[in-house]
């Protein structure tokens, strides 16, 4: 008595695609978090730049924000998670990324490099967050 096995690679490739959308957005999702955690901060522009195009909520303080810091926010375009892009969007983040020193002011955690801080800090629940995703997209097709 034989078994006969039936492939349907058309659903099995929709099915690995879908998880891998899914686990695109919510790691990318995931590194603004943890990025924003080390984020250098002043009035919170940067920081809420990084939020633009995510379903984190914005819970930055802008009323102390200056018609300048409105304009700078107003420009950004943000993060793009189902592109895998994320993204602290303003003038000056590639300077605050890079060089000096950052002030410990209003955040104690800031740091250079905030991203890369963020992601080798919580590469365990990053770890996690790509698998959950994963499975739940698999789930949906």
């Amino acid at each position: 008595m034989g078994v006969k096995i039936k492939r349907n690679m058309p659903k099995i490739v929709a099915k690995i695609e879908a998880g891998r959308q899914a686990m695109v957005e919510a790691v990318t999702e995931s590194v603004v978090e943890y990025g924003n955690i080390f984020v250098r901060e002043d009035q919170g522009v940067l920081l809420a730049s990084s939020l633009i195009g995510t379903t984190i909520t914005d819970s930055v303080d802008q009323s102390g924000w200056t018609d300048e810091d409105k304009k700078i926010y107003a420009s950004a375009s943000g993060s793009r998670p189902k592109e895998g892009k994320a993204v602290w969007d303003t003038p000056y983040a590639k300077r605050m990324y890079y060089t000096g020193t950052p002030s410990k002011d209003v955040n104690p955690e800031a740091s250079l490099h905030w991203a890369e801080k963020g992601v080798s800090t919580y590469k365990k629940e990053l770890d996690q967050v790509a698998q959950n995703a994963f499975n739940e997209g698999m789930k949906k097709t």
